[in-house]
């Protein structure tokens, strides 16, 4: 049997055979291929689409008749396709409440949410598990090296306790599945399905025999409820059966008569323990003017519930009830309007009452669309970004996402309407609470990451209501597992509260200690964005205390430079290759750059209002006792920062790039030789199962570290394969778990890669890929007090013209890491004369005064920092 590797004589044999073999094929004659293949050519492939049966199929309107009857919303999306799964529904919603469309003609589902809408506790609200007199035990075993052990006698301690290991989150659900459903179905063309995002209307059109069949759905804010308009062509009429399908509400449940009943979830590996409702039973009263739904949980604690009542107004034709459906038959138009409320004890006059204010609600269409249109529309046209894509605005999201496969750049209309449909996304899920799915790891954050910069700060009062309601929990949190002082935020808050309840071996995140400091970065930036100096008094500066007092709680033992040591400690969701396969370890540089983040902004804020005197002093040594980061022996930032720790590099999350982004500790002008270390982990980093959330955060950090390639190579992923749908939602994994993480961080990411900004301090294309060498951005918000009313740029003509309006008198420094030959600008603006070939300026801008700048482009690379940075 021959040995491997070949060396010596053996190796010298075989080289010499193969290149005999090559020498004989290159002196040979020019092989034909009939010599090799004389069989029949393949036939001709076949669409999918043929295997339709003909009497049935969904035709699309073709592109120019899109572009004729100008069919697609001026800022707004098409598909032309029905969905087949919720995760292509088009969406339209209030903030309160929200609405899925497929769009079947003849079997039509709407799925209706309420953002209150949650499972509720099944005996009685569990509280984090009381474990903190095994912390002395947990932190000696760690520091011994003993990680396993210190982990299990976490576990096993919380085993003894209500709240135990592999506990599972209390979960949302839908209200209710509602379904059109039309006992003719036949062959349609001219099928359309269009989301305008400024007035939030969804519509389906289609054509037949009889004329072109129209619905229309949007979610009131004025009017708090879901209106829709069903309308048939001149000479047809509406036939169908209107039913409320709860199958789906409680996942991976089953169906038991009217009751459902929860079973094991099928997403889920492993047994995990439900503390949950175990029923919900429904009640349903149909008549010919009114749909209402009752849906009781059944639960040790009172009588939890919610109910929706549809008003029907039908035009023409009849309408009868049956015990589980409506039926219409000869009906000319038919409006519906839906409001869905919830109640910690339901009883029938909350029922009652709901069905009397849903019929005070004008029951008229075109009025309740011109009443809520305005206030949309003043949102969405806030901000906006333009790459040149009009000519391509006609494309389905279908054919976009084709196209956007076949170009070596972007397709330029699919980014613009993905920055629009974040934007619309983020707004019409921002009532009471804000989006939160997920965890405050890393997915929560992307879906709000987008709010300041995108001038949404109906998102930022919704994200700051739920941030508050969620101390009490985060303190009993802080005391219950570390005996600590202040506020330690669980990694899972609902709608419900802040218990940390979520935590298994493999996903320790009872010692996380991140969360909260996370979660109060983007009121933050909120603040630099507008100076609003009470809302850092009223709604930063509290927590932020809280927030350090756990953290003098937590760091109490010191290495033998004087450092303090985060024990234990746990990088999101990755574990070392050699510390006997726990997560829980020393040092993550994420709880580092966190703790800096929190203690750096408090100080600041405290100075700023004139307040904790006492205190900053305190706050300040801690930040001098702060472990230093440490490089591998490629130079690369590490993920812990404790000597002999070994470093996993293929893994989803990048929690160590915490302090490029959101975070402002590392930064290329400010830390060059951190920056470039940084730099080079995100570079050496795998994708682990390449989640869309990892994609993203490495994108980000990309944008700030100023390198357009990893931007680029990030981007192309996330358009090209499978992380967007054709409804322009999007996707946790390639093709796989819907997920509104690439919906907020998308177009989070093209506003940083456009311009970044900190407290005096403004880029321009930091990391524009090359492919996008023209386009505009209007009314972002920098961190400086400042709008960018428009930035427009052609880097074919080497040009830039900017303009600013700043809240405040100020003075910032502009830089242009492309290099500037010459700027025009209003006497005054430059605070002095810039050398030819320069990469920045200092600017003056005077209070609510639009300056205008006009840049002339040198050819130097953003990225030529990271030469320099590793002299």
């Amino acid at each position: 049997m021959p040995k491997f590797p070949l060396r010596g004589e053996r190796f010298t044999i075989v080289c010499a055979v193969a290149l005999c073999c090559l020498s004989t094929i290159a002196s040979s004659q020019t092989v034909q291929p009939s010599s090799i293949y004389s069989g029949p050519s393949p036939e001709k492939p076949i669409s999918i689409l043929e295997f339709a049966p003909p009497d049935q199929r969904v035709v699309a309107m073709p592109l120019q008749e899109r572009i004729r009857l100008g069919a697609v919303p001026k800022r707004g999306m098409c598909s032309t396709d029905p969905a087949k799964t919720s995760d292509n529904g088009l969406l339209s919603g209030n903030g309160k409440m929200w609405v899925e469309v497929f769009g079947d003609p003849f079997s039509e589902q709407i799925f209706f949410h309420h953002e209150k809408l949650l499972q509720p506790w099944r005996d009685h609200p569990l509280q984090a598990p009381q474990i903190a007199s095994v912390l002395p035990e947990v932190r000696k075993l760690i520091l011994a090296g003993e990680y396993r052990q210190a982990l299990e006698l976490s576990l096993g301690t919380a085993e003894k306790t209500d709240t135990k290991p592999a506990t599972d989150n209390l979960r949302d659900h839908p209200a209710f599945d509602m379904r059109i459903i039309e006992s003719d179905p036949h062959s349609v063309s001219d099928y359309l399905r269009t989301t305008d995002f400024e007035t939030g209307e969804v519509k389906v059109t289609w054509r037949d025999n009889q004329g072109v069949w129209v619905r229309r759905i949007f979610v009131s804010r004025p009017d708090n409820a879901v209106v829709q308009l069903l309308t048939a062509p001149d000479h047809g009429v509406i036939n169908i059966t209107l039913q409320l399908d709860t199958s789906m509400v409680l996942p991976g449940r089953r169906t038991d008569g009217t009751v459902r009943h929860i079973t094991e979830r099928a997403a889920q590996s492993g047994t995990l323990h439900d503390p949950g409702a175990d029923q919900i039973r429904f009640l349903r009263a149909f008549e010919p003017h009114h749909l209402v739904l009752q849906g009781y949980y059944s639960t040790a604690q009172g009588h939890p519930g919610y109910a929706s009542v549809t008003r029907v107004i039908a035009t023409g034709g009849t309408v009868t009830a049956g015990k589980d459906q409506l039926n219409l038959q000869g009906v000319r138009s038919l409006t519906l309007i839906t409001r869905i409320e919830t109640w910690p004890a339901m009883e029938q006059k909350d029922v009652d009452s709901l069905e009397k204010d849903v019929d005070e609600i004008t029951p008229d269409y075109e009025t309740l669309l011109e009443r809520h249109a305005p206030g949309q529309a003043s949102v969405i046209d806030r901000a906006s970004v333009d790459f040149g894509g009009s000519s391509l605005h006609a494309m389905s999201g279908e054919e976009m996402l084709i196209d956007q496969r076949t170009r070596q750049g972007y397709n330029p209309a699919l980014l613009e309407d993905l920055f629009d449909m974040g934007r619309y996304w983020l707004y019409l899920r921002s009532g009471d609470y804000p989006p939160m799915w997920g965890h405050i790891n890393i997915n929560v954050n992307l879906q709000i990451s987008g709010a300041v910069m995108g001038n949404l700060p109906e998102a930022i009062a919704s994200y700051t209501r739920w941030l508050e309601e969620l101390l009490p929990d985060a303190k009993v949190n802080a005391a219950n597992i570390f005996g600590a002082q202040g506020a330690l935020f669980g990694i899972h808050p609902t709608v419900d509260g802040d218990p940390l309840t979520h935590f298994a071996y493999t996903w320790p995140h009872q010692y996380w200690i991140s969360g909260g400091g996370w979660m109060y970065s983007p009121l933050w930036d909120y603040y630099l964005a507008t100076g609003d100096r009470q809302f850092l008094r009223e709604h930063i500066l509290p927590g932020l205390k809280e927030l350090a007092l756990f953290y003098g709680s937590y760091l109490t033992i010191e290495d033998k430079t004087g450092h303090y040591i985060f024990v234990p400690s746990y990088s999101p969701e990755n574990w070392p290759r050699n510390t006997q396969d726990s997560p829980v370890v020393i040092n993550s540089a994420m709880d580092i750059m966190v703790c800096h983040e929190v203690l750096s902004h408090l100080i600041v804020a405290s100075e700023i209002l004139g307040v904790e005197s006492e205190n900053i002093p305190h706050w300040k040594a801690i930040l001098a006792k702060l472990p230093p980061y440490l490089l591998d022996s490629d130079g690369a930032l590490k993920e812990w920062e404790w000597p002999g720790i070994q470093e996993a590099l293929d893994h989803r999350h990048v929690s160590h790039l915490y302090g490029v982004w959101p975070a402002d500790e590392i930064t290329p002008d400010g830390t060059p030789e951190l920056a470039r270390a940084a730099w080079l982990a995100a570079r050496k980093r795998g994708q682990g199962n390449a989640s869309a959330h990892g994609l993203l955060h490495r994108s980000l950090a990309a944008a700030r570290l100023m390198d357009p390639y990893l931007v680029n190579f990030d981007l192309k992923q996330l358009l090209e394969q499978g992380y967007v749908n054709p409804s322009l939602t999007t996707m946790h994994n390639p093709y796989a778990l819907p997920s509104p993480d690439p919906q907020g961080g998308i177009p989070t990411l093209i506003m940083e890669m456009l311009v970044y900004s900190r407290p005096g301090v403004i880029g321009l294309l930091p990391s524009v890929p090359d492919s996008l060498a023209k386009g505009s951005i209007q009314g972002i918000l920098a961190r400086t007090q400042t709008t960018v009313d428009q930035l427009t740029w052609n880097l074919e003509t080497g040009r830039i013209d900017l303009t600013l309006t700043s809240r405040i008198d100020q003075t910032l420094k502009l830089f242009v890491r492309r290099g500037i030959e010459h700027i025009d600008t209003a006497d005054g603006v430059l605070a002095g004369p810039v050398a030819v070939g320069a990469d920045e300026c200092i600017i003056h801008l005077q209070a609510l005064h639009p300056t205008t700048l006009h840049f002339s482009l040198g050819r130097a690379e953003p990225s030529a920092w990271i030469r320099r940075g590793g002299q």
